[in-house]
């Protein structure tokens, strides 16, 4: 009887400290997963006037990541409307 109790204490530390990894691999890989991931550099693949759609297809379930903003100015010199169009991390 004296011999499994230090057993049983050996596979009970055993076992916690496998949980305890696993629940720190778990948790880094889902802080990865989450929106914190969407870089801008996901989003501004879609910086251009045709990429309102793939930047509105960007999604961490039903949130969209980034935001599609279009920005207007006339040019002093041609005196034109230029617009600038971006997808921005939300």
């Amino acid at each position: 009887m004296e011999m499994k109790k230090p057993l049983i204490y050996l596979i009970v530390g055993a076992v916690v400290l496998v949980g305890i990894i696993v629940a720190f691999s778990t948790f880094a890989k889902t802080s990865k997963g989450t929106g914190s991931i969407t870089t801008s550099s996901e989003c501004s693949q879609f910086s251009n006037k045709d990429g309102y759609k793939g930047c509105m297809s960007l999604v961490n379930g039903k949130e969209k990541k980034c935001k599609f903003k279009i920005e207007n100015k006339v040019n002093e010199v041609t005196q034109k409307m230029e617009f600038t169009y971006t997808c921005l991390q939300k």
